[in-house]
């Protein structure tokens, strides 16, 4: 087992963290027995401001602002498809999601609330923006233009690669670019070929995570970080433990172009759908950074997504505030 490497954190700042985190009185629960969730939310909210600084793979515990570094596995053979047409239920650009007023600078998504559950396997999906690529991004690998978009994601049964031994729950980024039809993708990218574009696409490294089923969504975050001068992150928070993944943020400049965010729960990639019980519901946040305290628009719910996968629940009516954390919510149900 890879030996654990811890990163600092600057004492004053964990050390009034700690302090705030650890005044209110302690309950016993599930997730954390040392937390309740009111601590553990935020704690969540702590970490959000304490990113890796470093690429790799991390883990953090409650109530611990400190990252360590842990083993990455690989995600070789996951595909998402990207929108193509509208759709009636909940995905496959139909949709609701935050635009900032300035670039975002990192989003968070979660379930305030959830009832019925479901059976087999989804992905948590923190989407952003179909960019334009910068200028210099394009350029640098050959293209006169080209269109950029990264996701953040949480698969709930990875099914690994053969000869890997890596499977299981993941948390990793799926980084696409989009080039004329002609075009060739550059060397370490896939390609997704269709009869007016090609879609380049890889993923980050990947980290192992618990499986979550459909029923205990309310448990957990997902969120997404970028940086055109630092690095993007992703990072899976459920219960008393973090889960997170860096890469360069110059993977594909999408600090540069990022002020749209869709999060969803939808199918396991490959453009399929998540599967709730008659009668679900769920309550979806997407809380925003664009550095003001403007609250985001709800954009959609046509056009308002951007991946291909979707689950098979319909969309409620979506609010937004700003504040201290801007967000939008809506809820959706069947």
């Amino acid at each position: 087992m890879q030996a654990k490497k811890k990163l600092g954190v600057r004492p004053a700042v964990l050390a009034a963290s700690m302090i705030s985190l650890l005044m209110s009185p302690v309950i016993s629960t599930v997730a954390a027995p040392s937390a309740t969730a009111e601590q553990l939310h935020a704690w969540h909210d702590s970490l959000k401001n304490f990113p890796p600084v470093s690429e790799g793979c991390f883990q953090a515990d409650y109530p611990s602002l400190a990252w360590q570094q842990v083993a990455c596995g690989e995600t070789p053979t996951y595909r998402s498809n990207p929108k193509y047409r509208g759709a009636d239920t909940v995905g496959n650009g139909y949709d609701y999601s935050a635009t900032t007023s300035h670039l975002t600078q990192s989003a968070t998504g979660s379930f305030p609330s959830e009832a019925g559950g479901g059976s087999g396997g989804y992905t948590l999906q923190l989407n952003t923006n179909f960019g334009n690529g910068p200028t210099a991004f394009c350029s640098a690998l050959g293209y006169s233009s080209c269109q950029t978009w990264e996701q953040f994601i949480y698969s709930s049964n990875y099914p690994g690669n053969a000869g890997t031994g890596v499977s299981g729950p993941q948390a990793f980024i799926q980084n696409w670019m989009f080039i004329p039809a002609h075009k060739r993708c550059p060397s370490g990218w896939n390609g997704y070929k269709t009869s007016s574009y090609n879609g380049c696409y890889k993923n980050s490294k990947g980290i192992a995570a618990p499986a979550v089923g459909l029923s205990g969504l309310s448990g957990g975050s997902l969120s997404g970080s970028a940086s055109t001068s630092g690095l993007d992150t992703v990072t899976f928070t459920y219960g008393g433990t973090a889960y997170a993944v860096s890469q360069s943020g110059s993977t594909l400049d999408i600090g540069a172009t990022w002020n749209n965010s869709e999060f969803n729960v939808v199918g396991n990639g490959g453009g399929s759908a998540a599967t709730f019980n008659s009668g679900s519901s769920l309550t979806v946040k997407v809380a925003t950074n664009d550095g003001t305290t403007n609250a985001p628009t709800c954009t959609g719910p046509t056009n308002g997504g951007t991946t291909g996968e979707t689950n098979n629940l319909n969309l409620g009516a979506c609010v937004a505030a700003g504040g201290t954390s801007p967000y939008i919510q809506f809820t959706e149900s069947n």
